[in-house]
């Protein structure tokens, strides 16, 4: 049976949980997606608890129905050989700090200036402009940031962290949503989209 992401190619540079958690999305609906880690410990979910025979279930939930490559992009070769991947793909997906991918070569503008057509979706805690978005964005943070954790425990106590990572789950799903409405919008009008999910 096809799925609706079939002949569908992504690359994803993602760490962690909302960018891998949008890929693994991607990838349930049939998408081929292309997974580049650095060389030297590659996604830092890698190294999440709870550890079978060695290795992270995070990562290996994460990240299934993906293919991976193993890529140090502060090498010019490197960066090549993704800019020749993102001419052949449909979707590149991020949620590296904001400005990190524009100084290797890899933003926005740079790869789609080899693919017009491709959706370029970032996914950080403050998005990619604006005063806070040299902020770390890591999921606790944005949680206080937002509010969540201020009616979380019990009064007069510290708050209790939400026993999901919400903040990376709702980035990775509005992130999807964002890579879906940027394909829909190729197919009705042939150029590609960049979106900003914070």
């Amino acid at each position: 049976m096809a799925r609706p992401l079939d002949g569908i190619r992504v690359l994803e540079l993602g760490n962690l949980i909302a960018g891998p958690f949008c890929g693994m999305l991607l990838g349930d609906m049939g998408a081929d997606v292309i997974k580049i880690e650095k060389p030297k410990g590659g996604d830092y979910s890698r190294a999440m608890p709870p550890m079978v025979n060695g290795e992270s279930t995070s990562f290996a939930v994460l990240n299934r129905n993906k293919r991976s490559l193993a890529l140090d992009l502060k090498q010019a070769e490197a960066r090549d050989i993704v800019l020749q991947l993102a001419a052949k793909s449909d979707v590149f997906l991020e949620n590296n700090r904001p400005g990190a991918l524009e100084a290797m070569g890899l933003g926005a503008e740079q790869v789609r200036a080899v693919n017009p057509k491709i959706v370029y979706v970032s996914v950080s805690g403050f998005g990619q402009s604006g005063p806070y978005r040299r902020r770390a964005g890591v999921n606790l943070t944005v949680e206080a940031f937002s509010g969540v954790l201020s009616v979380t425990g019990e009064p007069d106590e510290k708050p209790m962290r939400p026993g999901v990572q919400t903040a990376d789950m709702f980035g990775a799903m509005f992130g999807t949503y964002a890579v879906l409405a940027g394909l829909v919008n190729v197919l009705r009008n042939k150029d590609g989209r960049t979106a900003d999910v914070s």
